[in-house]
């Protein structure tokens, strides 16, 4: 062994022409190199969280808006996509317009918790991504994720306090939780995924 750095020896195997070179000159092209690959890394890494606070603030813009509706439009959007789900599937379809009144009534609840629970799984996974981009703990950046969550759904349930017709209930801020909490959770197996595969390709 000529107790040479390995990583030295990888970069002149990518350089060939780097062995020809005295060792001061390799060294100094090596920190260029180096150099270069942290820079180009650090450029990915703020691009991605640029990406990741837009997708943030459109998400936050989402639970906005549907919380702003009246209850008359909120009724009338969640209507809607119970028309569509019930004329959806077969067995539904072909209903008689008396019995689909009466399932669309029985249906439509769950499927506004099914929403409440869908935005804020999507909020959950992309503030959790968001903190994925920075050092630290997972537990404290999981921890982080699933507070920033909680609290945009209790100032939610708050603003909703004030719509006409619409109602502050915690059993929705719960929903909400365990959505977010669903959300971080599949970016953290996702992660663990991730990096059992690349600890075996090395």
């Amino acid at each position: 062994a000529d107790g040479s750095d390995p990583s030295m020896r990888r970069f002149e195997s990518y350089h060939p022409s780097q062995s020809l070179y005295s060792r001061d000159e390799s060294k100094i092209e090596y920190v260029k190199f180096l150099f270069d690959k942290k820079e180009h890394t650090m450029n990915k890494v703020k691009l991605k969280r640029y990406i990741l606070i837009i997708l943030i603030i459109i998400n936050c813009v989402i639970i906005f808006n549907f919380s702003s509706e009246k209850a008359e439009q909120s009724n009338e959007s969640s209507g809607r996509v119970v028309n569509v789900v019930v004329e959806l599937v077969a067995k539904t379809r072909n209903l008689s317009n008396e019995k689909k009144e009466l399932l669309k009534e029985q249906i439509v609840k769950p499927i506004r918790k099914t929403a409440h629970f869908s935005v804020y799984a999507s909020l959950g996974a992309l503030v959790c991504l968001y903190a994925f981009t920075f050092n630290g703990e997972n537990k404290k950046k999981i921890w982080i994720s699933l507070g920033l969550a909680f609290l945009y759904a209790c100032s939610d349930e708050i603003h909703q306090h004030f719509v006409p017709g619409r109602s502050c209930e915690f059993g929705d801020v719960c929903i909400d939780l365990c959505g977010a909490m669903c959300g971080i959770l599949i970016v953290y197996v996702v992660y663990l995924i991730n990096r059992k595969v690349k600890n075996r390709e090395k």
